[in-house]
């Protein structure tokens, strides 16, 4: 190669190989490749497809992405995508504890579909002051959810719901109630 200030030949650099991304960085792109293509597709066939892709992969990553596509405007991808992160033995629950409090209520509603399948009784914590949401599909769902989840807790949380001004949410909460306490209610 000729330097061309100077002039003067000088034999071919090899060139450095690159170096190896590093494995967060990796996620991370991954992550925001796959959020991004989700979010910028228009056409739910090609969503679905997308996250039908997803889904196979287990990758640890993936349930972050999946938790982040609950704000489909599909609902049935949003419970796809429920009945898989339900399942997902690697699923941080966490994730979806923050979610439930900083989203739109059909967010809310796909994580309480994801932790009422799980059924585990730590969640019911986490869950209890949706208790007030102003939303009605959220108490609604969340007294189906504590149904199926059952405990102590939720009793005391059906309790409440099955006095809620709406009807809508009463219903399920009397229906959940008969279900966890054995009991009949007229």
């Amino acid at each position: 190669m000729i330097d061309k200030k100077t002039g003067l030949l000088f034999p071919e650099a090899e060139k450095p190989s690159p170096k190896p991304t590093p494995k967060k960085s990796r996620k991370k792109t991954s992550m925001e490749t796959a959020l991004k293509n989700i979010q910028e597709t228009k056409d739910r066939q090609t969503r679905l497809k997308i996250i039908t892709r997803l889904l196979i992969s287990k990758e640890p990553w993936v349930c972050e992405v999946l938790i982040q596509a609950l704000d489909d405007p599909s609902e049935d991808i949003r419970k796809i995508i429920a009945t898989e992160l339900s399942n997902r033995e690697d699923l941080n629950l966490n994730l979806l504890y923050q979610r439930l409090h900083k989203t739109p209520w059909y967010v809310k509603t796909g994580c309480l579909r994801i932790l009422g399948l799980r059924k585990n009784t730590s969640s019911v914590k986490y869950i209890e002051s949706l208790v007030n949401d102003p939303n009605i599909e959220v108490r609604r769902i969340l007294a189906i959810v504590l149904g199926e989840i059952g405990g102590k807790k939720a009793l005391a949380l059906l309790t409440k719901l099955s006095e809620d001004d709406s009807s809508f949410v009463r219903t399920p909460a009397l229906q959940a109630l008969q279900e966890v306490s054995q009991v009949k209610f007229s």
